[in-house]
């Protein structure tokens, strides 16, 4: 896949009366896990006041309803889509605008695709044996990056590059890397030799041969990023999903302002994944998450959860599709960097957070620490809300949600 920063996810938006955001889990483009945020209605908000002009009280024009608009593009290898209300179309495409240039910036930044990008460049360089200056927004995945791998004791390690190489080829050639191949990409890991300069503005890799990988960590960036540029514009109530991770800013408009029906925006609506696993003897086994049902989002998928989200980032890891099977046993594309293998445990994490990068990152490492380890990491995130599926060898689901997923489930 040409041009991509991070994991092989992809999204769709449909429109129809109501606008749906599909979330994916980290998969290759094609058929993956679904959160979909669905946008609500707005009806025009009059205001009025008195004109200080004339002596007699008038009403002013109703202020221009907000309207829902949608762009679309791949980007980084992906489907990239954006949403914002926005008074009129010229103001929604002129934000849109000023978005993609954006997104292209960072792709030329933390694309591991390009041999040109900055990390690319920055690796081809490595070892230093002096501080290479480095941009802003690289220096913000490598900060993130270096603070993940310590909090999970190397459970995320962004200097998975040449592994995750050897597994891409693995994947195309339908066989297992060689222990020789592993232990050669192991041997040029290793989070700890990234040195960063006290103010983050220069780097050193301190090991030849290092590949740096944000396919753990970028989407949830980018999406942010974008998300950003939408409320610079002056249109915060937008989103951004890159592929499978979701930027939202404030909440939707009430379908009815007028009403006093309890059903009121609260936020963007957002359909939870559910994952399907596959037990060994092929049987499609469903987590029934043991939690609040408020209401559904898709008729397609009708006991799915629901949660109301704003100002947050959301992310989902999985393997549901993207994954290599040898011998009967299923290897995950999700990498444990202390094995160098793919995980043969199936497992599915969602985590919302603040902060794209945050989210991004963390339902990756969950995946691999497991229930509970990904319990201690999480401790480091108490703003973090979050859920663990996962697939015992006796073929039942596991669901571990945090109190603040249960929170969220509970509204």
């Amino acid at each position: 896949m040409p041009n991509s920063v991070t994991k092989h996810r992809r999204t769709s938006v449909i429109v129809a009366l109501t606008s749906v955001f599909t979330l994916r889990s980290r998969q290759k483009p094609g058929n993956t896990w679904q959160v979909l945020a669905v946008l609500a209605w707005l009806l025009p908000i009059c205001c009025t006041c008195l004109d200080d002009r004339t002596s007699d009280a008038e009403e002013k024009p109703a202020s221009p309803p907000l309207k829902l608009f949608s762009d679309q593009a791949i980007r980084m290898g992906v489907d990239v889509v954006l949403q914002t209300y926005a008074p009129d179309e010229t103001r929604a495409k002129a934000a849109f605008a000023k978005v993609w240039p954006r997104i292209d910036e960072l792709n030329s930044i933390l694309s591991d695709y390009d041999p040109q990008s900055e990390v690319m460049r920055l690796c081809a360089s490595a070892p230093h044996a002096e501080f290479v200056p480095i941009s802003k927004d690289l220096s913000t995945c490598l900060q993130a990056s270096v603070r993940l791998a310590r909090e999970s004791d190397g459970a995320f390690d962004v200097t998975i590059g040449q592994l995750v190489k050897q597994w891409r080829r693995a994947r195309r050639k339908q066989s297992l890397p060689t222990p020789t191949q592993i232990a050669s990409a192991r041997e040029s890991m290793g989070w700890q030799n990234i040195c960063l300069s006290p103010d983050g503005k220069m780097v050193r890799l301190l090991k030849p041969g290092m590949q740096i990988d944000f396919g753990g960590i970028a989407k949830g960036y980018v999406a942010e990023e974008a998300l950003k540029i939408l409320q610079h514009e002056g249109l915060p109530v937008s989103a951004v999903a890159v592929s499978g991770d979701m930027a939202l800013g404030d909440a939707p408009p009430s379908p009815d302002a007028a009403s006093s029906s309890p059903q009121k925006s609260s936020g963007w609506k957002v359909l939870m994944p559910i994952p399907k696993f596959r037990s060994p003897s092929t049987e499609v086994v469903e987590s029934s998450t043991p939690l609040k049902n408020p209401g559904t989002a898709n008729t397609a998928e009708p006991d799915s959860p629901v949660v109301y989200l704003s100002n947050c980032c959301v992310s989902t890891a999985g393997d549901e599709f993207q994954f290599l099977e040898i011998d009967g046993i299923r290897y995950s594309h999700i990498l444990d960097p202390a094995t160098g293998m793919g995980l043969t445990r199936q497992i599915q994490a969602t985590v919302m957070a603040p902060h794209g990068i945050d989210a991004d990152g963390l339902d990756t490492t969950l995946c691999i620490l497991g229930h509970e380890n990904g319990a201690r990491l999480m401790q480091h995130h108490p703003a973090a809300a979050w859920i663990v599926h996962e697939l015992t060898p006796e073929g039942k689901v596991i669901s571990t949600p945090n109190a603040g997923f249960k929170k969220l489930m509970d509204r």
